[in-house]
């Protein structure tokens, strides 16, 4: 099949995810920080509020592949008792060389990246990178500025051998800059706290990008330069995220193209602000998706834009 994703804004054309099923009653207070949730959730209303994303893409002409379709036996079996696989783009990305499959930091999430290379199998997508020890890579880290523009955080979740990994592969051939970008221990990945949203605007949560210099890796060799002054550089304006916005994953927003996006509904400030700039925001419920740690664009794995 057709694959390449390596924008955030290019049309949306079909998408790898997972939908929730009983696999999240597995979740009770004395092992929710095990398996990463913020808090115990109701598995009918979680599949009911995923329900309703798929189907807000669907409607947008996206299609939709759920793991659990390209999985059979045992392995579909293990898939319906992993309450993180929700989350599906943290295990894998799919750039114009093939599936890069992704290797988690915590073991809750441990077997994930192999039933998702069977997948990427199943649907012939070339697997162009596995992350193997000591690297550590979580594609939560992953923001692409433009096609030729790789953004990385790392030191949370990914880590320094993790994004040399990244970077070896794709500067030079693919893309011809990467930005690595350290986070504070307070922010889990970077599309926590960025998001490309058009060539010329992102959402940024300031606080969580201006504590050090990111690295910009180019022909040139290496310069320090900090997130928002290399983006206005770049020509971008910004939406700047408060705090209590980050917590409920207000920059976490998927783009579909054509300026259109997908955003948790309670992000309303941010919501109008893209709104005033042009923007067509679909609104989705997430009172339980949000209590697993994740947003719109954590549950999204891209396999086909446009440029």
């Amino acid at each position: 099949m057709k694959y390449g994703a390596q924008t955030e804004y290019g049309r949306l054309r079909k998408v790898l995810m997972h939908r929730p099923t009983e696999e999240l009653r597995r979740i009770t207070p004395g092992n929710k920080d095990a398996y990463l949730f913020r808090d115990v959730v109701y598995w009918r209303a979680f599949q009911k509020e995923h329900d309703a994303f798929t189907d807000a893409l669907r409607g947008e002409g996206v299609e939709v592949i759920l793991l659990s379709d390209l999985l059979e036996g045992r392995d579909r079996e293990t898939a319906a008792r992993m309450p993180n696989l929700v989350y599906m783009r943290d295990v894998c990305s799919v750039p114009s060389l093939g599936a890069f499959i992704l290797r988690m930091t915590y073991q809750a999430r441990f077997p994930e990246p192999l039933l998702v290379e069977k997948a990427m199998r199943r649907l012939g997508i070339p697997v162009a990178l596995k992350v193997e020890p000591p690297g550590l890579v979580e594609g939560g880290d992953f923001v692409y500025l433009d096609r030729e523009t790789l953004m990385m955080g790392f030191g949370t979740r990914s880590n320094e051998e993790g994004l040399g990994m990244v970077r070896r592969l794709m500067l030079g051939k693919v893309i011809k800059e990467f930005v690595a970008v350290p986070l504070p221990s307070f922010r889990v990945h970077l599309d926590g706290a960025l998001m490309v949203m058009a060539p010329d605007l992102a959402v940024m949560h300031r606080s969580s990008l201006d504590l050090y210099p990111a690295y910009v890796y180019n022909e040139d060799g290496v310069e320090l330069v900090f997130v928002e002054d290399y983006l206005r550089e770049k020509g971008l304006e910004f939406i700047y995220a408060d705090d209590s916005e980050v917590r409920t994953f207000g920059p976490n927003i998927v783009g579909l193209g054509d300026r259109k996006c997908v955003s948790y509904e309670w992000n309303e400030r941010i919501i109008g602000e893209l709104e005033d700039r042009g923007f067509d925001v679909i609104r989705i419920p997430g009172s339980q998706l949000s209590l697993g740690g994740g947003g719109p664009h954590c549950m999204t794995c891209p396999l086909l834009r446009d440029d």
